[in-house]
């Protein structure tokens, strides 16, 4: 009978644990934004005319505290992007930009964003990157 009884509890408690879900895909959240760029002339680093939206970006998220993105998309022509399906916890969206060091170099626009409730639709600020 006792060991009928740990076995149950030992049971119990890994559906216990097994209900905490890390941020990631499953949920019914989403994190949405646009992209922008702005044209910069190399040898004087002004800006070149208005930024725009940007088709076709590459967007990247990471779940929680992780170093590698676990998911990417691109940007619509209107320069918006949405990752759906997400559960509570904290992401972190980036895209990368050229730079101007030299050539073929690209930096990560970070911006970090956390999703609280489980139906939660996160509008990110506009994400602007850097044309060289």
């Amino acid at each position: 009978m006792m060991r009928s009884l740990l076995a149950g509890l030992a049971g119990l408690s890994l559906l216990i644990t097994g209900c905490n879900k890390e941020p990631g895909e499953g949920g019914r959240a989403e994190i949405r934004g646009v992209v922008y760029e702005q044209r910069f002339n190399s040898s004087t680093n002004l800006p070149i005319g208005a930024a725009y939206p940007i088709a076709e970006q590459r967007v990247y998220i990471i779940y929680g505290d992780g170093d590698y993105a676990d998911d990417d998309t691109r940007t619509e022509p209107d320069g918006g992007f949405r990752f759906p399906w997400l559960r509570k916890g904290d992401y972190r969206v980036y895209v990368l930009s050229e730079c101007n060091d030299y050539a073929n170099c690209s930096e990560g626009i970070y911006v970090d964003a956390s999703i609280s409730g489980r139906k939660d639709v996160l509008q990110l600020d506009t994400i602007l990157i850097r044309n060289y």
